[in-house]
């Protein structure tokens, strides 16, 4: 295939992509900045698939990229907004795959969109005016890894101080549970947040895109594609299978999300969806205070955190 991954590999050669904390004034709107360059052949084309729990603003800077909309390929350019996915979600990209962007902290989202998630949920938006130009400028040199970064942090900084929205601390909480005790009932939760069910659900849709109960079973389904895709923790492995019941049980949630039981999971290549997967699992280290540790699923050539440029 002819890859050529400039922003990290995993152990079993699987590309991924160079993601950042957000800086303390950030961090209640955005989740992770990423970046990923994959150089391949400008003539070859991948079709794979993405899905995130997160909804997130991409900007590709090469490559030309189209999704699946009523069965057919749609291409996309510049920046875009992609809402949460509760399925797999068709995407192909022609030469390269070099891009930036960065998750989109649920309880932030109308900082960044004007619908409510639930309207952009499984499909996405192209981004213009003046909020997509500044995108577009803070990417214009996405080799420089850094200054990427930098732009982004300072164009996202701008766009929240503009918009001016109150973060909901019960939306911050049950994300939180969302990812770190997605077998919670919905129920229990919304005791918790002082909440009927009926109203979690209505404020959960319309700023992560799906009810709460699909938040949780994605979660619980992501943990575990993670393991089997050695990209979590070894401690969380055991955590991430006791959520299922049996085999068919897994097999179920398998087929519901990515169509395709876990068997042929392990053993199918996702070059879009893995890193992905991977962004997510940093973010948990660093939310169990585990941030300043080795990574156990990068290949050892990778030193991803000293990069400072790719040349």
């Amino acid at each position: 295939m002819g890859l050529n991954p400039r922003t990290g590999t995993s152990h079993d050669g699987n590309p991924l992509s160079l993601s950042r904390t957000p800086p303390g004034d950030l961090s209640r709107f955005v989740a992770r900045f990423f970046l990923v360059i994959i150089e391949r052949p400008d003539d070859s084309v991948l079709e794979s698939f993405l899905l995130h729990e997160n909804a997130y603003i991409r900007v590709p800077v090469i490559g030309h990229w189209e999704t699946q909309v009523g069965g057919r390929w749609v291409g996309y350019e510049g920046p875009m907004i992609f809402g949460a996915q509760r399925r797999r979600f068709p995407v192909r990209c022609a030469g390269p795959m070099v891009a930036a962007g960065f998750l989109l902290r649920p309880a932030g989202w109308f900082a960044f969109s004007d619908a409510p998630a639930h309207h952009i949920a499984d499909r996405l938006e192209e981004i213009d005016g003046a909020w997509g130009e500044a995108l577009r400028w803070a990417c214009e040199d996405i080799y420089q890894t850094e200054q990427t970064f930098d732009r982004l942090e300072q164009v996202t900084r701008e766009r929240i101080m503009e918009r001016r929205i109150t973060i909901d601390p019960a939306l911050e909480r049950f994300e939180a549970i969302s990812r770190l005790d997605p077998s919670r009932t919905v129920a229990d939760i919304a005791s918790e947040l002082g909440m009927i069910p009926r109203r979690l659900d209505r404020h959960v849709r319309a700023h992560f895109g799906h009810p709460p109960k699909t938040v949780l079973r994605r979660s619980r389904f992501l943990d575990m594609a993670a393991s089997l895709r050695g990209l979590s923790a070894p401690s969380e492995d055991d955590e991430a299978a006791l959520r299922f019941y049996d085999a068919s049980h897994l097999n179920r949630e398998f087929r519901l999300f990515v169509d395709m039981p876990p068997n042929k999971f392990r053993n199918t290549p996702t070059l879009l969806f893995t890193p992905g997967l991977e962004v997510r699992e940093q973010r948990k280290m660093a939310e169990r205070a585990a941030g300043g540790a080795a990574l156990p699923w990068i290949a050892p050539a990778i030193a991803r955190g000293e990069v400072d440029e790719l040349v």
